[in-house]
């Protein structure tokens, strides 16, 4: 049999007054015997927060893909409730990120000699530390203190690779977020006047790192392709996912900063320039961000 229901007077969760079914001040479900039973579990709660298409991580998604800005916008108009928090949704974003890319994954443009990664790079397991110096280190800051750590000989030291790695992925992740500070600034420097509250940049600049880390997964089947030999799919992919991330960066910078107003043609014109700054921009701070981690990791041989 159910347990009996204990009517309590108070929120059990923050102390404020009951009035309700939820309570007032933090939100918080009362639950009767109903809501305990493993049915109501089972047929409610978990398909309801996992499967239910109007829930904030599906509209939140669906929002984030199709219309570039507007989840910002919303933030600071003051509807925040129906949509993922913007530092839960990209933590969420990273999480995934991270785990969908652990066979590998390294994807990078040379803009005059100069190697940008556009995505974070994922090491494959079994790769040196050398190997990963190579693919992380873009701007060869660390060719010093590689060679250093050699002639120590710190690098063939029993277990120095699993080491490096659990390191590197251990500060890979935090210094992923110095990335979107970096932007944020950027965008403050850029656009302060249209939007005074540096908060205000950094919001846009999570929801737009989030969307370059999700619309990115598609180059892992890209790579599954590169390592069988079709190397012009890959090119191709990497042509056209770059190409959809500058548009999206167009639409979003349009919207957020100058309200989606289609009848001036300056703001476009802003947009586009802003956006092909922006985006090289972000790659060098992602490329930063990464060498930044790897030389922790390297220090601490």
């Amino acid at each position: 049999m159910a347990e009996p229901h204990i009517a309590y007077a108070k929120c059990l969760s923050c102390g404020h007054p009951r009035t309700g079914r939820y309570c007032s001040q933090c939100g918080e479900q009362y639950l009767d015997p109903h809501s305990l039973t493993v049915r109501h579990f089972l047929s409610h709660t978990l398909l309801h927060e996992t499967l239910h298409l109007d829930g904030k991580i599906w509209r939140t998604a669906r929002y984030l893909f199709l219309r570039p800005g507007f989840l910002a916008v919303e933030y600071f108009e003051g509807r925040r409730q129906p949509y993922l928090n913007p530092v839960r949704l990209l933590i969420t974003a990273v999480i995934l990120y991270f785990l969908l890319t652990q066979n590998g994954l390294g994807v990078f443009v040379n803009i005059r000699g100069v190697h940008l990664s556009l995505a974070p790079t994922s090491v494959r397991e079994g790769t040196s530390i050398a190997g990963t110096i190579q693919g992380i280190d873009r701007f060869k800051l660390l060719s010093g203190l590689l060679a250093s750590k050699d002639r120590a000989g710190k690098l063939a030291a029993e277990g120095a690779s699993e080491r490096f790695h659990a390191s590197l992925e251990k500060f890979a992740e935090p210094l992923s977020f110095g990335n979107v500070v970096l932007l944020a600034v950027a965008l403050f420097i850029l656009f302060h006047h249209r939007r005074p509250l540096f908060v205000a940049h950094g919001v846009f600049s999570m929801h737009l790192v989030s969307f370059v880390l999700l619309s990115s997964l598609v180059f892992v089947p890209g790579i599954r392709l590169a390592r069988m030999g079709g190397l012009a799919p890959v090119f191709i992919l990497l042509a056209v996912v770059s190409l959809l991330q500058i548009f999206y960066l167009i639409a979003a910078i349009w919207r957020f900063y100058y309200g989606d107003d289609r009848r001036r043609v300056l703001p476009k014109f802003i947009a586009v320039g802003s956006a092909f700054i922006l985006y090289p921009l972000n790659s060098a701070f992602l490329t930063l961000a990464q060498t930044a981690a790897a030389a922790i990791a390297l220090a601490r041989l």
